[in-house]
Order: structure tokens, then sequence, then C-alpha cells
């Protein structure tokens, strides 16, 4: 299909589609000749590139993406061109004392990429000095420049951003990390940046953003760095398919993930999981020492077909120079958990973290591409960062399916996998909650597998974690080959002299083999965490080799096994041959036989028969009598039975 010229063109059908888009301006002609374009609701996907006349203060020119429209782009390597905007709204839903991670999905009309005139993907300025930025909605079409202030709060009318709060954080480590987004350092595409929420109270605002600029297309690459934290989000005007992102990003299995292009296995640059700030919007403060907040963890699951996997955050505390404090504040809780992160909508931002495989201070790239372009609205998710309060938000259950067994799989109604999982919770010195997800995968291994296993990244003095093969990090989601034999070891912590730990199994969507239970190797008992609440004090230390989770209790199998040998023993006295007889059937190994008389004296022990299925003991100089004969097995299993002597003379 060939360039399209319209006057306005209003998208309201499922899909539209054209293979380049043009749109003229009054200033390209006269005002009759002016257009734009206005899309409600629906996804317009342009083959190759687009090219749009207008300015981000007049309505010619311009892509208009209302009510959750989309714009979706097939052709990687097409640049946009124009000194037109595409409009875009992303809804604010924090307050002026909480953050949200954003990342911009277009860039400056007025900046070129690569000294071709105004073309491709451009810096993001926050203001609109340069032309594009984030806008204040007045109507449909229109919209007034944000404000800045370099106090503390922002508010919403008229819309004015705290620049106080505005940071990047690019490859880097620690609580310095952070960078100043300003004029001088402006956002790269696809860079993630914190921003506070404007508006005073504790209950958050919904806010509409308008995000005007020339829309982001094709290839994005961000830099990552060996073990290192970058921000980054989703730098398109259409949702993204962020298990295919994380997937293709660590070499992992893209198979089956859907979006624009054909798929195809990326460089292995990052672990495969994604971090997302949450905190408590109730926190009416700017400073770092009041802040209660955490880092909840997503990943893939290891494969697109699977929804993934999210552990919410466990709300910490922070010294000033952002450390965590030993002990958070945040009571009974565990963040916003369940929240769906299979597709990361408009203009959200989250952290990635450089693989361990590659070269200390070299510089890598994440990817974006059109690829991971999906039409997917929010509305659909009802727990959204961005759903606007009141409409979501809920705690999704993974309510027991009877027709799933451990280590099985079934499909949803949205065709996605899905897979045996189970939360564990744990109540930490009735204080705050450590919550923790295990999901039964045979394509797992024991080990740390990238895009499957989710580490914790805010580590509190007193925690409980997974322990993987191989590793001393911590890690929240454990994705493992099931068998009823499986041991999951826990590293538990504990920093007070005394700590105490409520660990009950809150969630699960199969119905198990046998059960779910803690095993203490020290103790060598199994403790039901499935049917209730387990509680136990450890005094202060760490805990690595101690607890286990278990698919069935050893020591109800041991019983069971040891009532098994003893039945299976057989004892009998052959008077006419003066002889004892031991059958052992199932050739179980032999520590000890002994035989005692009436008084308890001990006349015979035949030590180590090893497996021997028969042991015969001769009785002809025993006198006439009653005999206790003892048999103890390498397992401790021990089998008495009594016999009669009547040696014939």
């Amino acid at each position: 299909m060939g360039k399209f010229y319209s006057k306005i063109i209003f998208l309201m059908l499922p899909v539209f589609a054209m293979g380049q888009l043009h749109i003229k301006s009054a200033t390209a002609g006269t005002a009759a000749d002016q257009t734009y374009v206005y899309n409600k609701g629906e996804i317009l996907f342009v083959t190759q590139e687009i090219g749009m006349d207008g300015t981000p203060d007049q309505d010619g020119g311009n892509l208009y993406l209302r009510e959750e429209g989309q714009l979706i782009q097939g052709d990687n390597s097409s640049a946009n061109s124009g000194n037109g905007i595409v409009s875009v709204y992303q809804e604010n839903t924090r307050n002026a004392w909480d953050y949200h991670m954003w990342t911009s999905p277009v860039g400056d009309p007025l900046e070129s990429a690569g000294g071709n005139g105004n073309t491709g993907n451009a810096r993001f300025y926050m203001s609109s000095n340069m032309g594009g930025g984030i806008y204040q909605v007045v109507d449909e079409l229109n919209s007034n420049a944000a404000s800045f202030t370099g106090g503390y709060d922002g508010q919403i009318s008229p819309l004015t951003i705290s620049t106080t709060w505005l940071y990047k954080y690019i490859a880097t480590q620690g609580y310095s990390g952070w960078k100043k987004v300003d004029a001088a350092n402006p956002l790269l595409p696809g860079e993630g940046f914190s921003m506070k929420g404007v508006g005073g109270g504790t209950t958050p605002t919904s806010t509409a953003f308008d995000f005007r600029g020339r829309p982001n297309n094709g290839t994005i690459e961000v830099a990552v760095k060996k073990g290192q934290r970058t921000l980054v989000g989703n730098p398109y005007p259409s949702a993204m398919n962020l298990s295919y992102y994380l997937l293709y990003n660590s070499a992992g299995n893209v198979s089956g993930c859907e979006g624009v292009g054909t798929p195809a296995t990326g460089p292995e640059v990052i672990t495969g999981e994604a971090y997302f700030w949450e905190s408590d919007e109730r926190v009416q403060s700017h400073y770092l020492f009041d802040y209660q907040g955490g880092y909840g963890t997503y990943v893939p699951d290891g494969t697109c077909g699977s929804a993934g996997t999210y552990t919410g955050a466990t709300y910490l505390r922070y010294n000033d120079d952002g450390t965590v404090m030993s002990a958070p504040a945040f009571l009974g809780g565990s963040g916003t958990d369940g929240i769906g992160r299979r597709y990361a909508p408009v203009g959200q931002g989250f952290f990635v973290l450089g693989s361990d495989n590659l070269t200390d201070g070299t510089e890598y790239k994440i990817i974006a591409k059109n690829d991971f372009r999906v039409f997917q609205k929010e509305d659909s998710n009802p727990n959204s960062d961005f759903r606007k309060p009141g409409k979501g938000s809920k705690k999704t259950s993974t309510q027991t399916n009877v027709s799933l067994s451990p280590g099985q799989i079934t499909y949803d109604e949205n065709g996605f996998l899905v897979l045996p999982k189970f939360t564990l919770e744990t109540f930490i010195n009735k204080t705050y909650t450590r919550t923790l997800k295990g999901v039964m995968f045979d394509e797992s291994t024991m080990g740390y597998d990238y895009a499957a296993d989710g580490q914790n990244r805010t580590l509190l003095k007193t925690d409980v974690n997974f322990k993987l093969e191989g590793e001393n990090r911590p890690f929240l989601i454990n994705n493992f080959p099931y068998s009823i034999d499986v041991a999951l070891a826990l590293k538990v912590d504990g920093e007070k002299e005394t700590n105490f730990y409520a660990m009950r199994v809150t969630d699960l969507n199969f119905t198990p083999d046998e059960g779910i239970y803690l095993y203490d190797k020290e103790t060598d008992e199994y403790h039901d965490i499935l049917n209730q609440t387990y509680e136990f004090e450890l005094p202060k230390g760490s805990y690595a080799d101690r607890f286990e989770v278990r698919f069935k209790d050893g020591n109800k199998e041991n019983l069971d096994l040891a009532e098994e040998v003893k039945e299976s023993f057989a004892v009998y006295q052959n008077n006419g041959l003066a002889e004892l007889t031991i059958l052992n059937p199932l050739e179980t190994e032999l520590k000890d036989i002994s035989v005692y008389d009436i008084t308890g004296k001990l006349l015979v022990s035949k030590i180590n028969e090893g497996t021997s299925s028969k042991v015969t003991i001769p009785s002809n100089t025993w006198s006439d009598g009653i005999y206790v004969v003892r048999i103890v097995t390498r397992d401790n299993v021990e089998y008495s039975k009594k016999v009669s002597v009547f040696n014939k003379k």
C-alpha cells in the first residue's frame, strides 16, 4: 500500500492497517487540507514509516491515540519523520509523595536522531522547550505544556511536575547511581526515569499525562553491564510483550512469543527478570528515612507460553544513604502481589539486571524491537500500574484446580500455559510478610534458570528465601522440575536474639500428591504448612542448610516402610531339625540378629548378615523353653518374635 493522505481520519475499526502514513497539516497546504488521525480504542498498524507535518500545539498533521488506541509499526528499519507528534495518554496514579517508574513512548519532534533532519528516534525532554514533552489535557485534541518546579511537590492543576524527583539509572549500582534528568541530560530512547506524582492526600489521584512527540519505532538499545541494574521500560506508543522482551535479551526460548515479527533468539545480556518499584502511598513524606517500599519481581517462567510469575514487594524502610534499615516498618503485608506483568503498558518503567556471563566493565545493549509490540488494553488487566484508582489493584488467587496435578500443565481460556504454582508466605517477627512462589516446570533445573527464577533484590537481615543449587544469592521465585521427592532448600536469616516466623502456603492451583511440608533437618521433623500455619523461633544467625520445602512427609513414609519390612520377616523354629530359621524376602540389609532366653540373657548374636534372604541358627544346645528373636536392620527397624524350643531326646 502506498502513502495515505486524508482529511480527518477516525479509526474505530478493530484493525486499521496501511503501508506508510503521511499526515499533512495546514502549513503544508490550505486550511482545507489540514488533517489529523484520531484513533479511539483501536489498533493502527503501519508497515513502514510515519511522516507528520504538524506541531505539538496544533491539531493538523498529528496522530491522536485515545481510549487506549495504540500504534504498532512493522519495519524495524523505517524511521518516522516530521515535526508532527503522536499524542498518547497515560494515567498518573501516584500522589505527590509517591514514586513511579516511567519511560517515554515518544521523542522530541524537532530533534534529528542522526543528522538527517527531523527523523528517527530522538531524545525526550521533560519540558516542551524542544517541541515535545509532557502536557496537561484540555480536551480531546488540545493540551497545554506541563509546568515544572524545583520544589518538592507537584500539583494537578495547572499540571506541575517536580524536577526534584526526575532521575535515571543506567548500568550502575548503589544509591549514587541515580543521575538527574534535565535539559542537559535528557532521556535517550528506551531509558526509564523516576517521577513522583501530583496531588495531595493519601489516596492516589488519577491524572492523565499527555506524552507528545515523534513516536518511537524499531530497534531501541539501552546500556547494560555485568551484574548492574538499568532502569528501562516500554518505549513504544503501544503495549509491549514483556515476556518476549525478557526472554529475547536473556537468550531464552522465544518460540510461541506473539508479536509483529518472527521469534528469534537474542543475545544474553540480562538475567530475564524485571523489577518493579512498589510503595505505600499513605506515607506523606519526601524524606528517604520515611519511605516504605520495595521491588517486586517478575519472570516469564522461561517460556512465552506462560503468563509468568510475579512476587510483590515487601515494603522496607531506608537509611539516608539509600541502604535498607534492619527492620521494615510495614505491618503484615507484601506489596501488590498478583499484578499481571506479561504486557507492559505505554509508559511503564522497570529495572533489569545485567547477565553474570558478561565481561566486567564492558558495556552491552539491551534491545527493544517492533517484534515485541502488541495491542493490549489496560482495561483487560485490572491490576495495571496505571489502572485508575477504584478499578483494580485486587490480589489474584491461584485457587486450587482439582484437575491439575503437580508437575502437569494445562491451558487457560486465553491459551496461556498454566503451570502448577504455590505461594509460601512467612510472617516475620510479627511485623512484615515475605512472599515466595514455587513454580513446577519440567524444562527448569534445580539451579538458576534465566527468565524463570526470580532474585530478591531487597534482602533483609531477618528474611526467608529460596536457596538454589550452586547459588548463594536469595531467590523469591523458584522454577523447578517436580517429583514427589524434590527438596526446595530455604535460607532463613535472623538478626534479633530471638526471631519469630509463622509460615504457611496461602495459595496453590493444583492438588498435591500428598501435601506440602517444612522439613527441619536438625530435628528430623516434618511440619504441615498446607493445612495450617507452622510457628517457630530461631536464635540469631543464618540457617542455609536446615530447612526445606517437601511434598511428602518423610517420617510417615519411613514408618510405612518400616511396617512393610517388619511384616515381611518370617521366623520359625524347626524342633525336628533343632534349627531356627529367619526369612528375609525383601532382602533388607540386616545389622543384627539376637536370641534371648526368657530371663533376657543373650544366647546368640549374628552381626552384619547383609541382605541374605535366609538365615539359620542351630538350637540343639538350647534348653527347652521360650526364646525371643530380635532383628535389627541397617535402618534401625526392629522386629521381635517369640519361639518355642523343644529338643527331642
